[in-house]
């Protein structure tokens, strides 16, 4: 999650990250994640994510091969939830 940035909705697919970031949008997963936690800005490449959440981590794949800079730089690329782990003790 290091290299993951929280977007707020206000800057929310407006491009402003730059060219070697894309809009994240989690699907899936607890149904406790509110909408602006599944908001992330991701460096281009990513294709999983891992996000803590109550004592584990959620975790999320991306769901297409599209970086979200082909065509529009505020593209937004979908992860779909995979799994959950626990955080060793």
């Amino acid at each position: 999650m290091d290299d993951l940035t929280r977007v707020s909705s206000a800057r929310r697919f407006s491009g402003v990250r730059g060219d070697d970031h894309f809009d994240v949008v989690l699907e899936g997963g607890p149904v406790g994640l509110t909408a602006t936690e599944r908001a992330y800005s991701a460096p281009v490449g990513t294709g999983r994510i891992k996000v803590p959440y109550l004592g584990g981590y959620e975790h999320f794949e991306r769901s297409s091969d599209h970086d979200g800079l082909n065509d529009d730089a505020s593209r937004v690329v979908v992860f779909h939830w995979t799994m959950r782990t626990k955080i060793a003790e």
